[in-house]
């Protein structure tokens, strides 16, 4: 095998990794973003930044669910001086979903400026990608870059993969908008639906992690042949789970729904009540005291976080540290905890109940059971509140960044879990 075959075939396994971090940082942000305007810009920075172009744009349909994001726009390197068109009409998105593969590259199509007489495709190289399920057209995703540019054929697969996890993601916003309607009932059964789910994908998605540092150990040979196809098939299993968020519920996709959300048909295996505050002023329960006795060689950690789905992802990737997770849905839940039981590590998400913040949360913490001090991990979002800042601030805490990533929470996690009381050590 030459030297410039070994290159090349070098660079297609390290492309593989880049695609599953950029479609993973995806699919999280779709899970944890709270608008579509969120999710679009983090879908679009990862998408322009694997393909490594000039900027990217995502054209909302008129008449879709989501006609008031308008046009989304995310600079990648020297952006700012690539020219797009500001709208796309009509006309111009339904001729790109009736191209074979649903894309166009605007070298390929000289009658583009007659859909589009307005904008000058010869001042830069353009690929557009239309958005769409089987019911109607989203959007048009387009990638911007300088003339000399050619998207190949490969480039164009990347594209059209990028283009399907934002559907996913778009449909999966729809969804939770609608169950943000439901009454409370439906919205627990919901939860539990979505926490099964992903429960269910953090397996394929330890396999794929598994695959990419076995490749990076292999040599150049056809094990590594074996090894693509295999990390392959385990990312259409994540693919395939995703894709059930939109069909599960029994209801046509993107229509209002009326009545309630029926219950999966199969039960999950860890069953969770319904989540009911109860007052701060309960009677506490004893004190946990150092020396209580306890069941020795089982490491363990509290997740506080108020999501039953986000718990459930969490507890799926923290549950590969070998410890025991033990779960609350509330602060009152958790001071119950920590007044009864032996923790070795807190991980708590920045919001919680309006009457008892995270600040004071960790403020009980420190309070209560100092030992736990510097055993603490923050879930916090990209841009924090001031008194997520505070927080830290002044308690250095560690923290890791929502939308949150299976490696970075379990290697964070695993670092708080074995670190001593040194806060450097965290840094």
């Amino acid at each position: 095998m030459t030297r410039s075959c070994l290159f090349h075939n070098w660079q297609t396994l390290y492309s593989i990794e880049k695609i599953c971090d950029a479609m993973i940082a995806t699919g999280t942000a779709a899970a944890f973003c709270r608008t579509e305007q969120e999710f679009l810009l983090c879908a679009l920075q990862a998408a322009g930044d694997l393909l490594e172009v000039g900027c990217c744009a995502f054209y909302a349909t008129p008449g879709s669910p989501f006609d008031h994001v308008g046009t989304l726009r995310v600079n990648q390197r020297a952006g700012n001086e690539v020219q797009i068109p500001d709208t796309l009409p009509a006309a111009f998105a339904d001729h790109v979903r009736r191209q074979s593969g649903r894309i166009i590259v605007s070298q390929d199509w000289d009658a583009l400026s007659t859909i589009l007489p307005n904008f000058d495709f010869a001042s830069s190289a353009s690929l557009w990608v239309s958005v769409e399920n089987e019911d109607r057209i989203f959007g048009t995703l387009a990638f911007f870059d300088h003339t000399s540019r050619r998207f190949e054929r490969t480039q164009q697969k990347i594209a059209d993969l990028a283009a399907n996890v934002i559907k996913l993601g778009l449909e999966s916003q729809v969804g939770r908008d609608a169950m943000r309607s439901n009454e409370a009932a439906a919205y627990h059964e919901f939860s539990k639906l979505v926490g099964g789910i992903a429960r269910d994908l953090i397996n394929p998605l330890a396999a794929i992690f598994g695959y990419i540092e076995l490749l990076k150990a292999e040599s150049i040979e056809g094990r590594s042949t074996h090894l693509v196809a295999r990390m392959e098939e385990q990312i259409e299993k994540a693919r395939r789970v995703i894709a059930a968020l939109s069909t599960v519920s029994g209801q046509p996709r993107f229509a209002r729904v009326e009545a309630p959300i029926a219950a999966p048909k199969t039960e999950l295996t860890r069953p969770r009540p319904l989540l009911v505050k109860r007052p701060e002023t309960a009677e506490p329960a004893p004190m946990w005291q150092p020396n209580q006795p306890e069941c020795a060689g089982i490491s363990r950690i509290l997740l506080i976080q108020r999501s039953e789905a986000v718990l459930e992802f969490e507890r799926s990737v923290l549950s590969a540290l070998g410890a025991e997770i033990v779960p609350a849905l509330t602060a009152n839940d958790a001071i119950d905890v920590l007044r009864t039981k032996k923790m070795d590590a807190v991980i708590l998400d920045e919001e919680l109940e309006e009457n008892f913040t995270s600040k004071r949360m960790v403020s009980w913490i420190r309070e209560h059971r100092p030992e736990l001090a510097d055993h603490m991990l923050l879930t916090v979002s990209r841009k924090p509140s001031a008194e997520t800042q505070e927080i830290l601030e002044s308690a250095m805490l560690p923290h890791v960044t929502k939308p949150l990533e299976v490696l970075e929470l379990f290697s964070r996690a695993q670092q708080v879990l074995q670190a001593s009381r040194n806060p450097q050590m965290l840094q």
